[in-house]
Formats: C-alpha cells, structure tokens, sequence
C-alpha cells in the first residue's frame, strides 16, 4: 500500500469517528434549544375575543387544499393598548358577521397563529436536531473527500509522473 492509501484509510476512520462524536451532540443539542426557543417565543401569547367584520364563507383555495372546516374572513380586536386592531383571520367556515370568535395576539397585540402545544415543539426541536446532525456529518464527509481529492490525488498524481519519468525512457527506447 501506498502512504497515501493508508492517510486515505485513517483518514476515513477519523471522519466516521468524528461523526459519531459530533452528529449526535449537535442533533441533541440543536433539538433542545430549538424546541425551548419556540415555546419561549410564545410566552407572551393570549387568548383574545374577535368580532368578524364579514361573513366566513367558503374559499375555492380552501376547499382545494381540503380544508372545508377553517376559512379566512376579517376580524377586529382590542389591542392591550387600546387600539382597535384588523386582520384576515382563519375562523370557522360559515361564521356570519358580527359573530365573535377566539383569536390569538401578542403582547403588543399583534395577530398570532394558535400557540403550539410542548409535543409540537418537541417534534420541530427533533426535526432541527436531526438536520443539524446531517449537516455535521455532510461537512465531515465533504471535507474528507476534499482533502483524499484535492490533497492526496494530487501528491498521487505527482509520484506517478516521477515514477513515468524514471520508467518511460526505458519502456519507449528513449533516452534523453
């Protein structure tokens, strides 16, 4: 075996080494703080009473995307403030207007989507984690195949052309 084949084959076994260090901590690690991130982030969130300033019908779009219990439809609410606040909100399909129905705002008042649940977290944590995991061992692999290509091909390619050289004038009968 070449020096190069054996650096190639360590080389490997430093990378499968790092991965099985590295993924995994940056999967648990990411996936923790991600999940926690976003319950924090809605903290703040309430429970607040809308008036629908139209009617709730259904939408083409709606009903396409198989969604038939949920449409969009104008609301107005108070704002902590005092402020009269308006926008589109999903509320139950049919829904005339004038009717209330729960929506959900921030501290500033700001219209939030429903808060998501400790599971639902968990899970987007876990995706993160995961993706963060595959990075790790995308960059490791990447990075192996950098060095075996760009580093040892070409110290490879280098000790076949003085081995050429030194065969070649014998093997073509000439001489220089």
């Amino acid at each position: 075996m070449r020096r190069t084949d054996v650096a190639e084959a360590w080389l490997g076994v430093g990378t499968a080494a790092l991965m099985t260090a590295l993924a995994p901590l940056a999967g648990a690690t990411l996936a923790g703080n991600v999940g926690a991130q976003l319950l924090r982030d809605q903290q703040g969130w309430h429970r607040t009473t809308a008036v629908l300033t139209e009617n709730a019908a259904y939408t083409e779009t709606a009903v396409a995307a198989g969604d038939t219990g949920r449409a969009e439809a104008m609301v107005r609410w108070t704002a902590p403030d005092h402020s009269v606040r308006t926008a589109m909100a999903l509320v139950p399909t049919g829904t005339r207007a004038g009717a209330t129905t729960a929506v959900w705002t921030d501290a500033a008042g700001r219209l939030r989507h429903q808060p998501m649940t400790a599971h639902q977290a968990e899970v987007l944590g876990d995706l993160a984690g995961a993706c963060a995991a595959a990075g790790v061992c995308l960059v490791l692999v990447g990075g192996r195949r950098v060095v075996v290509r760009v580093v040892l091909d070409r110290y490879r390619a280098r000790a076949w052309e003085r081995a050429w050289a030194e065969v070649e004038p014998r093997w073509t009968h000439r001489h220089a």
